[in-house]
Parts: C-alpha cells; sequence; structure tokens
C-alpha cells in the first residue's frame, strides 16, 4: 500500500514538472536572451552600477561596450564566424531561432536523464554491475560548466538546456561512487578532482585577470565544448572490454540513442548558423555515439 502511495506521488511530480518545463518552452523566445540585442534596447538594470552618471550612448561601433554588446549570442557557443546571426536571414526564421533550440532542450535534458534507470537500478541493488561511471562524473563537470556558460551570455536556451543535468548528473555521481571498488574508484574520484580543479582555477583566472568579456565567454564555451566531446567519448573507455568479451553492457543503450539525437539536432543547427562552437563539438560527439551505436548493434548486452 505504502509503494503503491509513493508510486503514484512520484508519477505525479513527474508530470507536475513536465507540464512546468512545457509551460516555460512554450513562453520562451530568443527576446528572453541578449540575443543580438542592441545596448540601448537592454534594461537599465543589466548594466554595471557605478556611481558615476552613465555616458551618453555613441554611434555604433565607436563603444567599445557597444561593440560587446551587439555581438550575437550563440545558441551554443559564443564566436564562430564573423557573420553576425542579425545578418542573416537565419534571424528570422522562427525554425532557427525558436523550435530547434526548444526542441534542443528537451533532448539535452533526455540525454541528461538516460541514465538514470540504471542508476537507480544500481542503486537498488547496491552493486554497480555493468554500469560505467566515468561517464556519470564527466557529466557532472560538463553540464555545470554548460551552465555557467549559458549565464555568462544570458541565453535561455542555454541555461536551461543544462539546469536539469546539473542536479542529475551530481545525484548520479554522489549515487554510484560508494558502489565503485578498486582502481576503478580510484580513476573515478581522480577524474572528479582534476576536471572540478581545472575547472575552479579556469573560473578563478578569467575573474582576477579582468579579461574582455567577450574572451571571457569564449574561454567558457570552448572549455565547455572540450568538456562535452570528453564526455561523449567517455563511454567508449571501456571499449578493450566490451571488444575482449563481445559485451556491451557497459554502454548504456539509452544515454547512446539521446547522445545521438541530441548532438545531430545541435549540429544542425551550427551548421545552420555557421557557429564552430556548436557543430564542432556536436559533430565530433555524433561520431562518438555513432560508434557506440555501432558497437551496441554488434555486441548485443548479455
Amino acid at each position: 500500500r505504502t509503494t503503491s502511495n509513493h508510486n503514484d506521488n512520484t508519477a505525479d511530480l513527474k508530470m507536475k514538472s513536465a507540464c512546468v518545463i512545457l509551460a516555460i518552452l512554450l513562453n520562451l523566445n530568443s527576446s528572453c536572451a541578449w540575443i543580438s540585442r542592441p545596448l540601448s534596447k537592454l534594461p537599465l538594470s543589466s548594466l554595471h552600477k557605478s556611481s558615476k552618471p552613465p555616458r551618453p550612448l555613441t554611434a555604433k561601433g565607436s563603444n567599445p561596450l557597444d561593440k560587446i554588446m551587439n555581438k550575437p549570442m550563440r545558441v551554443r557557443g559564443g564566436g564562430g564566424s564573423s557573420s553576425s546571426l542579425e545578418m542573416s536571414s537565419l534571424a528570422t526564421n522562427p525554425l532557427i531561432t525558436s523550435l530547434i533550440p526548444k526542441i534542443g532542450i528537451i533532448t539535452s535534458t533526455l540525454l541528461y536523464f538516460s541514465p538514470m534507470s540504471a542508476v537507480r537500478a544500481a542503486s537498488k541493488d547496491e552493486s554497480l554491475g555493468d554500469l560505467n561511471p566515468i561517464p556519470l562524473a564527466i557529466m557532472a563537470i560538463s553540464s555545470v560548466c554548460w551552465l555557467v556558460y549559458g549565464l555568462s551570455i544570458q541565453d535561455p536556451y542555454v541555461t536551461l538546456s543544462n539546469v536539469p543535468g546539473c542536479i542529475a548528473s551530481i545525484w548520479y555521481i554522489t549515487a554510484v561512487l560508494p558502489l565503485v571498488k578498486g582502481d576503478q574508484l580510484k580513476n573515478t574520484q581522480n577524474i572528479v578532482v582534476a576536471l572540478s580543479a581545472i575547472t575552479i582555477n579556469l573560473w578563478t583566472y578569467l575573474s582576477l585577470t579582468h579579461k574582455p568579456i567577450v574572451k571571457v565567454r569564449s574561454a567558457l564555451g570552448l572549455f565547455a565544448s572540450a568538456l562535452f566531446i570528453v564526455l561523449s567519448a567517455s563511454p567508449l573507455s571501456t571499449i578493450k572490454t566490451v571488444l575482449s568479451t563481445r559485451n556491451s553492457g557497459s554502454i548504456l543503450t539509452p544515454l547512446t540513442f539521446a547522445q545521438v539525437t541530441n548532438t545531430a539536432l545541435w549540429s544542425a543547427y551550427g551548421l545552420a548558423i555557421k557557429d564552430k562552437f556548436v557543430y564542432g563539438p556536436n559533430l565530433t560527439g555524433l561520431g562518438f555515439g555513432l560508434v557506440q551505436l555501432v558497437l551496441k548493434l554488434s555486441f548485443p548486452s548479455k
């Protein structure tokens, strides 16, 4: 009876969460972020507060801050080619500027939630089984880095697509870490500590050296992209075991399909807007995902 009530409450909570996310997506558009908005149209509260009276805005291009704020913000990047999104017809295409990023939020969320059933099963059985903890460790750091990058460019699509992943991936690693033993435990701990140290030092460096905001965003975007590539390749860390045992049980099927779908979508979007921060890591991730898919088909889980 208690189990039944718990399941009903869980299902009700999931339904309410889905409704909230759907409501946000339906009301989300590019105007929610500072995407290609000139300085003159930004709210005064968004500018750095100063005791001095604000200087009058000069002609476009003569003010360094005006140049920075007029630089288009990408949905999954910030440093692409010199061609501006606002100068392209793509900027008026709702399929590119609104629909695809909204679908991207959904596919990113599915990617982050895909290991949940395997983690719950391992936690319940108190045994790791074939579950590979390394992708979960990298996911925890990668999702936080993408969230920080999304916040740095004030882009709702990047930000919202990584909020669920941050929460889920932190739970994944805290749930499975007590189950990891021996060398695998050391490797997982080393990955978490090393990536955390690099991330913290990068943020500290960018903050204390007073780098221009464009360079800060580019550095955050490059680092997040690099982590995403590592995350996409991490399931292949057990490829030697897969080939020797002819068993792909260590490669999660839901994660593989979610990765292929998600990276294919963002790759298409990145190529459409010609942004290397978008299509670069996602095309690479798509390639790694297809390799995993081939392994899953060639060596089914036993």
